[in-house]
This record gives structure tokens, sequence and C-alpha cells, in this order.
């Protein structure tokens, strides 16, 4: 890992000021362009001119080549270069920043953060990642991109999708200076997925840097999906990337992990999509708002807060917001937006809609509240403040409206296709009983982060007899003083219970999730059947710097019948499909060779030709059963199977 560009800790001063004038949340402020810390954590040494920059989504990456099916089942494909870019991000905020160079950043494609693939829920995307990191910035090679390879070391994980070991962003798969790799991802559900970086002990770095995209699986039917339920298909949408930075006093990034950064990494400058504290004005009507914590540690406690005057804020996210949506995609029924807020770890993705139909002329921020589950996050000056819209007075009968009653067509939700009430009632009732199939602790064992005391580099599958197409309930617990996000690849699941904190919020509860909140003192029972591929698989923290540290480790899916709750899967077993669509362990070692990166100049030409080719080999069928599977499995369901219409 690098030591960026440091400020001189010991010049690190406590400054007692008056508040912030968009409310308080910390008494510390900076003074002028002055060192100053909170908590121990440096803050940046520059005073910030708060909501100068104006909101904007990130840019949509183009598609290259599209290759179908007989039956319309199509892939898409994309190309991506990634390379260290110096961006005037903050000459605004910070007019000292005008008197040095452009920050550092690392990039997808120049862009911070990286331009979202947007694709249909049913076709299959092939994505070329091209590591063309040079020394510009960072001069040094790190391992394994030493000897005959060179350079900074990446490793891209969708973040979000179900994909085969070898494409999945396995930590030691990762592609040095001047190399390739391919990836194809099956996008066999709609959701709010995010592509980042995931290389082994450097992605809290990589990911601070901005490695970091939206990966949007859309069913609306102008992106080629089959249509969205409540009358989603045309309302505006703003993605909001969240993140948190730290500047040292030549406006460069700033990171100490060997010190104050040794544990987490926490800034005071929030940006949003990269833009620190923008202003994103508003019309008086419906948004969709999908929302992803990409910062390295720092969780939020979204709310929405009306200003009633300079000094007085009132909530009014839970009188007009609804959550829709989650990190695994739709839930079944929208539920209101919560009076304690929204609260969002590192990783975790929400959908809410909110009508601000009512609010024409008024001015609201969206705001980052704290309770006591957030303990020992550092709140800098303005680390409540998020965004500022001043709503127009702008009115159109034309506005499409959330319409919660239309269900036609129905929300896409395949884990309710492999999980039922019926698996739900017998893993509540082993909860009730003090049973479980794993427990997983997640703790400090001689100041070294683990996972029931071992680490990633201790080389132990944690769980290795986990069976394909099995449901298990996993029981995650940790200490009183810290708190983890929780993310386990390749599934999504369900939250059953949590002692500690406020229990399941509503909008967790049925909610399909890839991460969790794992509170100081919590206990969390999760439910979730793994599949639908077999392989080797991650899970850690997401704190990122936890992660780097080694508190991640891996499981194993292996042949259904194998596994530890074998009788779970014997209405696959039986399944005619189990030695066809279900037998795919060629594809189950994250390190496989013919997948792994390659010189550039070795790989195959990104032509149609090439696009149709990796069509061809039907890397989903589980999800995308061909007409003769279909034929074979008249009498049966797979319930992986994905719907697509024709684009």
């Amino acid at each position: 890992m690098i030591l960026f560009l440091l400020i001189n800790l010991a010049q690190a001063q406590t400054i007692v000021l008056p508040p912030s004038p968009f409310g308080r949340q910390s008494r510390i402020c900076p003074s002028g362009n002055n060192p100053y810390s909170v908590d121990g954590y440096p803050g940046t040494p520059f005073k910030l001119n708060i909501f100068r920059d104006l909101f904007k989504n990130p840019d949509v990456l183009a598609r290259k080549f599209k290759s179908c099916r007989t039956d319309k089942h199509c892939i898409f494909s994309y190309e991506m270069d990634i390379y260290e870019t110096q961006i005037r991000q903050f000459d605004n905020l910070i007019s000292s920043c005008k008197n040095f160079t452009g920050t550092w950043f690392l990039t997808y494609g120049g862009k911070i953060p990286g331009p979202s693939i947007v694709g249909p829920t049913g076709h299959e995307s092939f994505v070329r990642f091209n590591n063309k990191i040079g020394t510009k910035f960072i001069k040094q090679s790190y391992a394994p991109c030493i000897g005959k390879r060179s350079g900074r070391p990446i490793s891209v994980h969708f973040h979000g999708s179900a994909s085969l070991a070898p494409f999945d962003g396995w930590a030691e798969d990762i592609t040095c200076r001047g190399e390739t790799k391919d990836y194809v991802y099956p996008n066999n559900r709609p959701g709010t997925g995010w592509y980042h970086d995931h290389a082994l002990h450097i992605t809290a770095s990589n990911a601070y840097l901005g490695l970091a995209g939206f990966k949007i699986t859309s069913s609306k039917a102008k992106h080629g999906g089959c249509g969205e339920p409540w009358n989603l298909e045309n309302i505006e949408e703003k993605l909001m990337m969240l993140s948190d930075k730290v500047l040292n006093n030549r406006c460069q990034l700033f990171s100490d992990i060997f010190g104050a950064h040794k544990n987490d990494l926490y800034g005071d400058i929030n940006l949003i999509n990269g833009i620190p504290f923008p202003n994103m004005p508003l019309d008086p009507k419906w948004y969709r708002f999908r929302i992803l914590n990409a910062a390295v540690s720092r969780p939020y406690l979204i709310k929405i807060k009306e200003q009633v005057n300079p000094k007085s804020f009132r909530d009014i996210a839970h009188l007009v917001c609804k959550v829709i949506a989650s990190d695994g995609g739709f839930r079944e029924k929208p539920v209101q937006f919560s009076k304690r807020g929204l609260r969002i770890g590192v990783a975790e993705r929400y959908e809410i809609v909110c009508d601000f139909t009512r609010y024409a002329g008024k001015t609201i921020f969206f705001w980052n509240d704290k309770d006591d589950m957030m303990k020992k996050v550092p709140y800098f000056c303005y680390s409540h403040l998020l965004s500022k819209s001043v709503i127009s007075r702008k009115t159109s009968p034309s506005y499409p409206k959330f319409i919660e009653s239309q269900f036609n067509p129905r929300p896409v939700m395949p884990l309710t296709q492999v999980l039922n009430q019926t698996d739900i009632d017998k893993a509540t009732k082993m909860i009730s009983n003090g049973e479980y199939h794993r427990v997983m602790k997640f703790g400090r064992s001689k100041g070294q982060w683990t996972i029931n005391g071992e680490t990633w580099e201790s080389y132990k599958i944690a769980a290795e007899d986990v069976g394909q197409n099995t449901w298990e309930l996993w029981l995650f617990e940790t200490g009183g003083g810290w708190f983890h996000p929780v993310h386990l690849h390749l599934i999504d699941f369900y939250l059953l219970k949590r002692d500690g904190g406020y229990g399941i919020e509503s909008y967790e509860l049925m909610s399909p999730k890839d991460v969790f909140y794992l509170g100081p003192s919590n206990k969390v029972w999760a439910i979730a059947r793994f599949g639908a591929h077999k392989g080797d698989y991650m899970f850690h923290c997401h704190n990122l710097i936890h992660e780097d540290n080694d508190m991640m480790r891996a499981m194993r899916i292996i042949n259904g019948k194998d596994g530890k709750n074998a009788i779970s899967a014997q209405q696959y077993i039986i399944n005619p499909l189990a030695n066809i669509i279900y037998n795919n362990f060629r594809y189950a070692n994250p390190m496989l060779g013919e997948t792994a990166s390659k010189p550039t100049t070795r790989v195959a030409r990104h032509t149609v030709n090439h696009i149709n080719n990796i069509l061809k080999l039907n890397l989903y069928r589980i999800f995308y059963p061909l007409p003769a599977d279909i034929i074979l499995t008249k009498n049966y369901t797979n319930p992986w199977t994905s719907k697509w219409c024709p684009v």
C-alpha cells in the first residue's frame, strides 16, 4: 500500500470554533488554512467553501458490440482503460487548491467516478479492463507485479452479481501494468450494483484514489428490460455515490495508513459522484435516488431536512420518501422511509423514491446524521452535510408519479424464487432454538483483524462444504468496540434477526441484501440459498482498511448432495438439469488460467466475432437455458432462470 503525500501530523491541532452555519454536528471547524484534527483523525488544512459545485450524474459508458442467440438472449460488450489522472476536483471547495497542480486519482476511463455501465436485465455483458496505470503518479511496482510483470495491480469486482468465480474479482486474480482481463457478467436481476477494485492488500488505497463506478442492471423497457413496477419507467433518477476524502496541504488525497488511519480512514470532505458537497437543483416532482456508500470506512445515516430558517431544520424524508430496493434489487413492496433515517454501511445500496411536489421554492438538504450504532465515527465540521437542493417553482401535470398500486409488471425478485416462506419459517425456528448452520465471528486477535480467529493469509477456507442450491442460516457476531459492514460475494440473502442496536430496520426486513451493518456487540442471523454457481468466493468486512488487513475469508460451494444442509437441495438434485446446467465446476476456480489477465498485446481483438464466440460458450446457462434445456425440463422448475425480452 502507498503512503500518500502527508501533512506534518505533529503540527495538527484541535481548534474550537463556532458551529457550522448549516446546523451543528461538530464543534470543531478549521480556522482559515490551518491543520486540525477531530478525535485523532486529521482534517483538510484549508477552509472549506461548501455548496459551490453542481451535482451531476456519472457519465454512461458506450457499448461497443451486441450479439444475440436465436431466442433473443444477447450479450453487450464494453471496454475500459484504467490509468492515473490529474483532476481539478476541489478548486471551488478550496480556493488555495488553484495554486497547486490537479489532484491525482486512479480512474476508470479518466472519470471520477468511473462511467456507469447500464444494461438490461436478462442479457449478459462482456467488459474488458486494460491496466494502463503508468509511473507519473505511482512510481513503484507492487507484488505480484514484479519480475517479468510490473506496475500497480488491480482486480475488478462487480459488486452485486452472481458472477462465475473467475469473473468475480478474487483478490489475488490481479492484472498488472500493460495487461488486460475480460469479465463476463450475467445481469440476471435488476439492481443498483457497482464495480470497484479488489486487489489484495491495496483495495483501500485503490478505491480511495477513485477506482469505483456504478453498474446498473435495469428492467426499464427503454433500456431493453421487460418493464418496471410502480410507474418507475420515466421517473427521473439521481445516482448518488457517497464517499469521504481528506486532503494534504498541497490538495492531494491524504492517507496515513500506518498512523491515524491504521484502523479506519475518515475524511472531512463528503463527495457525491466525486463532487464535494454539491448543489443539486430539483423540481417539485417525484425522483428516484440510487444511493451507494463507496467510502473506505464511513457509514452514513441518511436523512432529508427542510430548512425552516437559518438555524432550524425539519426532517421530511419519512413524510415524502419510500424505500423500494436494496443491494439485491427490488423489494416486494415499498416501505416508508424510517424516522430514524436510512443507515447505509460501506458498500450498501438503497433505492428510494421521494415526492417533492409540495416543496416548491423550499431548500432541502441530504443530511448525514449519527446514532449510537456508529460509535467512534468522527464528525468534522461539515460531516453532517451531503448536498443542498433549492426546489424550483416549476409545475407540470406531465411529471410522472410513483404509483405503488401498479404491479404490472411485478418487481423482478429472483430471491423469492429460491427462498420461500417455508425455508424462512424453518430458519426462524432454528433461531428460536439457538441453532444455526455456521457462525462467523468478526473480531481482533493480537491486534489482527480476524474472522473466527483466522485471516486471509491463513489460507484456510472458512466454509468449505456449502452445498450448491442448499440454504443455510449463518450467525454473525462482533464485539463491543467495533462495527463491520459484512459482504458475502455471489449470493443475496435475507436478514432475519439482529440482537443489539435497533433490531432489523424496516427497510432491511425482507429486502434482498449482499451487505449488512454489523454494529458493536451485534448478532445478526441471515439466510441464503447458495448458488447459482459452484466454486470459491470471498466474504469479508467491507471497511476496506479491515479488509486489506486480512479480515477476509473464503467459502467453497460444492455439489448440493455433499453440503451441510443437503436435504434443502433435493428438488435440484433430482432435477435433470443437475448434470447439465448446474454442473459448472469448469469455472469453479477463481484463478482459472485461461480467464486470467494477459499482456494486452496477446488478448483476442475486441470484435463482434469475439463477442459472438463468448456468447456461444453459454457461461450463464443456469440463468439463460437453451431452447433444448427448456424442453428437457418442462416438468421441472429451474429457479435460477432469468426472464429476458428482445432488445
